[in-house]
């Protein structure tokens, strides 16, 4: 029991520092204004503003950085878990949806941006099982 509750922890730790570290590149090609808080309700505008400035690349950084955290997150836990390993990837690629579902609706994304994801994280799990089933269909006996 103690492997699957470390396979999840180690899966969302994976996503969590993936997603930051490229949604680095997303900020250094659109930085904010100094001073621009966007956990700020009083920055609301300014914040939905720079959004609307943001130019297609930092876009993409962002929405790759998404699909990557999770396909690496997924991939981590389902090695950890070992026999489970379908189920735990798939947990780790849900809660990195609903993460990204949360994101959608604290601010405005382009539609291609969230039509993108909706296909692309069934595709994360798919590439992920097939990973893993060629892992488990390669290992000694």
């Amino acid at each position: 029991m103690a492997r699957k509750a470390l396979a999840v922890v180690v899966g969302m730790l994976v996503v969590g520092v993936v997603v930051m570290i490229l949604q680095q590149v997303a900020a250094s090609i659109h930085p904010l204004p100094e001073g621009l808080d966007p956990m700020d309700p009083a920055n609301a505008d300014a914040f939905t503003a720079h959004l609307e400035g943001m130019p297609s690349a930092a876009w993409a950084a962002a929405f790759l950085s998404e699909l990557i955290g999770a396909f690496l997150g997924a991939v981590a836990a389902g090695w950890i878990a070992g026999d489970r390993e379908r189920v735990f990837s798939g947990v780790i690629v849900g809660l990195a949806l609903l993460a990204s579902v949360s994101n959608w609706v604290s601010f405005a994304h382009p539609t291609w941006f969230i039509g993108g994801q909706l296909v692309g994280y069934p595709v994360v799990l798919a590439a992920v099982w097939a990973l893993l089933g060629k892992r488990r269909s390669t290992s000694p006996a």
